[in-house]
């Protein structure tokens, strides 16, 4: 069904590119679009009906987020090798090295006895930039 390359699709698509560095909710990603293409910009149903689309095509990361969740375009093919981190300030999504990530959850079954799901964890914090 998504197979299709709609103009609303490369809209969308263009602007979650030029934005890779950050996560946003469907909503945010709406008036965004909004701001950006103005009356030409896909509807909020049709953003609605196209994220959870390319997050299954992997094209989107999702993070759980309360009851929603955070989208963010994907580069690399997989993205849920490693945990993340989040700018609460500025929204900007951070990567952390593999290794890192694993020594921290190895770390964390280790010392407390918990296994962490990295696919679905998020750090929150304040990047050195907005500190």
């Amino acid at each position: 069904m998504s197979a299709y390359n709609t103009e609303q699709k490369k809209m969308l698509i263009a602007f979650l590119r030029q934005n890779k560095e950050k996560a946003f909710t469907i909503e945010e990603i709406s008036i965004a679009l909004k701001e950006l293409y103005g009356k030409s910009a896909p509807g909020k149903s049709t953003v609605y009906r196209l994220i959870p689309l390319l997050a299954e095509e992997g094209r989107l990361t999702r993070h759980p987020r309360g009851r929603g969740a955070l989208y963010q375009f994907l580069e690399k093919e997989c993205c849920h090798g490693h945990l993340h981190m989040r700018c609460m300030r500025c929204g900007r999504l951070f990567h952390l090295d593999d290794s890192l990530s694993d020594e921290l959850l190895i770390k964390v079954r280790e010392v407390c006895g918990f296994s962490v799901n990295e696919k679905d964890s998020l750090l929150l914090g304040s990047c050195i930039s907005c500190r």
